[in-house]
């Protein structure tokens, strides 16, 4: 069962058509994890990856690791097992009366919009086992199961003759649960995503599902974890290549740190979307590949990269150098000498910025450098036509805050 990455409808009400924005960039990228060629020409990918079917076998198949997995935690589910002990029935009604909740907080809707919920979870283990993940509180943590402490995250499984509980973690308003698709394994694996801050920053963490417990088996939070969310992001688990464990493919708004944007790209139409396809190697999820848009903020922020390192062939090779330079005989050299005379902050530890200002003109692509004072340079630049919009000028002008 694949829920919407938009959850808790309050918290995430900006964040919706962030995530709708990019979620397109996921299916070309599945296509070419999965071997099935390039981009076609004018698709905003940057590098695309290497074509190779031979290449994603050995990336997915390398250190499977699905039959790992921390031991169930008995001591953290001994709380919930023993308030559902005496309910001999698969009846979600009943479960509920065991758990002090009532009807209207069973399903979907119920378990992502409150502290306290359950929704049946579809296609974990075999012949469709009755499987249930709750939001609860142990009734000794406050007055009732409903009152004051903190929520816990459980998953229960009928076994035919009762429930049997598993304490995944600390509970959040801000939390999704997915099945993962798999292939060839004898352990079902899904996912908890937890949504982070205003920017709802995605963080997966992963379990094993066999003989009606779950297991930790990777933690995209931890310290050791190689993983990076993103802005507004979404995550999806895809099957490709030949691996059992799905591709995670993880989608967002791009923080490039030296050219700031506003929280809400949405406000100002400005900025960029990444996209990472991690795969399963060695008992963890790794990057394989990152990808981002190709637009007029990237090719300007790739710039300003560019010139950061002092990286003047890359920097030249994002302008048209005859109208940037604006002469009939440009080169590298003349660049390097331009840069360094009319532009030096550029190859100064500088941090720009996009202003977040509702009333700017619709297409600018205007940028600015706080100079302190109350001044600051904003700058104008200029483009040649997509899909590669090189940079044809940069306007400088100072300015009053």
């Amino acid at each position: 069962m694949l829920h919407p990455v938009w959850f808790r409808r309050g918290f995430l009400i900006s964040s919706h058509n962030e995530i709708r924005r990019l979620k397109w960039l996921a299916p070309f990228l599945l296509a070419i994890l999965a071997g099935l060629g390039f981009p076609a020409a004018g698709q905003t990918f940057t590098e695309p990856f290497p074509g190779s079917q031979a290449a994603m076998k050995s990336a997915s198949q390398a250190g499977t690791g699905l039959e790992k997995g921390t031991a169930p935690d008995v001591a953290g589910a001994a709380p919930i097992q023993s308030a559902v002990g005496n309910i001999h029935s698969p009846s979600l009604q009943a479960l509920a009366a065991a758990l002090g909740m009532t009807s209207a907080q069973i399903g979907q809707q119920a378990f992502e919009d409150s502290s306290i919920g359950m929704e049946a979870i579809r296609g974990l283990g075999d012949g469709g086992v009755p499987t249930v993940a709750v939001k609860w509180r142990p009734a000794g943590e406050g007055q009732n199961s409903q009152a004051d402490g903190e929520p816990k995250l459980y998953l229960l499984s009928w076994e035919g003759e009762g429930w049997q509980a598993s304490y995944l973690m600390a509970s959040t308003d801000a939390l999704t649960l997915e099945v993962l698709p798999t292939e060839g394994s004898t352990a079902s694996l899904f996912a908890v995503i937890v949504y982070r801050g205003l920017t709802a920053v995605p963080y997966p963490i992963i379990f094993r599902f066999q003989a009606h417990h779950a297991s930790l088996v990777w933690d995209g939070r931890s310290d050791s974890s190689l993983y990076t969310g993103y802005d507004y992001g979404s995550i999806e688990f895809k099957i490709a290549g030949e691996g059992n464990v799905p591709v995670m493919v993880v989608a967002g708004q791009a923080d490039p740190g030296l050219l700031t944007f506003p929280a809400s790209q949405e406000q100002t139409g400005r900025g960029f979307q990444v996209v990472t396809a991690y795969v399963w190697k060695n008992d963890a999820y790794v990057p394989f590949r990152t990808e981002y848009t190709h637009n007029r903020d990237f090719v300007l922020y790739s710039f300003i990269a560019a010139l950061h390192l002092h990286d003047y062939k890359k920097a030249y090779s994002l302008i048209d150098p005859a109208q940037f330079l604006k002469t009939k005989k440009p080169s590298l050299k003349l660049f390097r000498e331009r840069i360094q005379n009319a532009w030096p902050e550029f190859i100064d530890d500088q941090i720009f910025e996009v202003p977040a200002r509702p009333g700017m003109e619709p297409g600018s692509h205007t940028f600015i450098l706080r100079l302190g004072g109350g001044k600051m340079n904003v700058y104008q630049p200029t483009f040649t036509p997509g899909p590669d919009y090189k940079l044809t000028g940069l306007a400088r002008t100072e300015s009053n805050e």
